[in-house]
């Protein structure tokens, strides 16, 4: 079967001086070219709006087809999806028209390319671009449940909440967390689909470690009753403050993060938003859930960092045991087998405006199991140095995704700084 080839669209922009067709007939090899690697749709300027842009599958790249449309770009460049990058040629001025525009959007803050010749379009960086508009789109129409605050020992994890719903769109909604906790004592039976839920969790877990069958119950109520506040709210991310569930509901939320993470919703704990946006941010990029973790240990020498929490998302692992949330010793919390060899890739986004960033790729090593930490665990030999993740101060959390990622996070990031250039240096 012939693989699946991305739809392109290129946005020619070119002096009025130019006719487009004329244009577009000049760069017949070059269409051609890309015709082989994906699906190409061409259109001028002058025949788009925003709501031109409302195909999610296409990947929008302005095409700079003649020096002197400069001005004309700066009044359309925003219409366009974001981020921003050019394609350009070696005819008619294409290039030092494009070098200008980048220099101009950029403000000459970014490190990383934002002007591509017909060549440099591979199929992995044309895929990196799509999930990156995506990303932007998708947190422009996110909105966050916050069911309590952050947690008193996470000092260092404030956001400026106005800053980032400028920069990316993203809305907080704040709940409180008592009326999560009356919510749930007050839903005693879950539905049909929950029950077979968490059927399907019990079949599926190597064994029950010191809880039972009506935790594990428990603990898909607090889903069932997350769920519907997020859907009451109009929410479609959340942070809980999930300690103070413990003495009012006497269960923990770990598996709930846990479930709604594998569904493309992300979760986090401890009402740690820096965390969640970086998950929100990480599972756009990726397409895959992200697993948020505690650094508990690192050798130098050896380069490792291990890492451990209770919520990782049952889809990352292929298998589970269930066990008690490890601090409070009640509930129930998943405790997950991490093969070795397996890549991961560390990242976090830290700051008011989210201007702090650490990345690193690592594989996964046989790791020792201990009671005194929380319950999934898991060793990693970074490729960036163990002193380079102490240097940047990310503060008690990671967020650890499967694969290979640090180019294209280092891309988001690189537009992060750019859109924080926009509204506030």
């Amino acid at each position: 079967m012939e693989p699946r080839k991305l739809k392109l669209e290129l946005v020619f922009f070119h002096s009025p001086m130019h006719d487009f067709h004329v244009l577009a007939e000049s760069r017949k090899t070059l269409l051609e070219s890309l015709e082989r690697r994906f699906r190409i749709s061409v259109i001028s300027y002058k025949n788009i709006s925003a709501e031109h842009f409302s195909d999610d599958s296409k990947v929008y790249i302005p095409f700079i087809a003649s020096g002197g449309c400069e001005e004309i770009f700066q009044s359309f460049g925003f219409t366009l999806p974001l981020p921003l990058f050019f394609l350009f040629d070696e005819q008619h001025n294409s290039l030092p028209a494009a070098l200008e525009l980048a220099t101009y959007f950029s403000q000459g803050k970014l490190n990383t390319p934002l002007i591509y010749s017909e060549r440099e379009l591979s199929e992995e960086l044309v895929e990196q671009l799509h999930r990156m508009q995506l990303t932007v789109r998708k947190l422009r129409k996110t909105r966050v449940a916050l069911f309590g605050d952050t947690s008193p020992w996470l000092l260092s994890s404030g956001i400026d909440s106005d800053a980032v719903t400028r920069m990316l769109g993203v809305r907080f909604q704040e709940i409180e967390i008592e009326s999560l906790a009356e919510s749930f004592k007050h839903l005693t039976n879950l539905s049909r689909e929950n029950q077979q839920l968490c059927r399907t969790i019990l079949k599926n877990s190597k064994e029950l470690k010191n809880c039972s069958n009506q935790d594990v119950y428990n603990a898909v109520r607090m889903y069932q009753v997350m769920d519907e506040m997020m859907v009451y709210h109009s929410c479609n991310a959340l942070a809980v403050k999930c300690f103070d569930l413990i003495d009012n509901c006497r269960t923990t939320a770990c598996l709930a993060l846990s479930l709604f993470n594998r569904a493309g919703i992300p979760a986090a704990c401890e009402g740690d938003v820096p965390s969640l946006l970086t998950m929100m941010i990480a599972s756009g990029l990726t397409q895959t859930p992200v697993f948020m973790a505690n650094p508990v240990n690192y050798d130098r020498s050896q380069n490792t960092i291990e890492m451990a929490h209770c919520t990782i998302p049952l889809s990352m692992i292929e298998r589970y045991s269930l066990n008690t949330h490890f601090e409070s010793g009640i509930s129930v919390a998943v405790q997950g087998d991490i093969a070795p060899g397996e890549y991961f890739t560390a990242v976090k986004w830290l700051g008011g405006k989210l201007q702090r960033f650490f990345v690193s790729e690592g594989i996964s090593l046989e790791a020792d199991h201990y009671d005194n930490r929380c319950r999934t665990q898991l060793k990693l030999r970074l490729t960036e140095p163990v002193d380079s993740f102490l240097d940047k101060a990310i503060a008690n959390h990671l967020l650890l995704v499967k694969g290979r990622h640090s180019r294209i996070f280092r891309y988001w990031n690189e537009y992060l700084i750019y859109k924080l250039s926009i509204y506030y240096l």
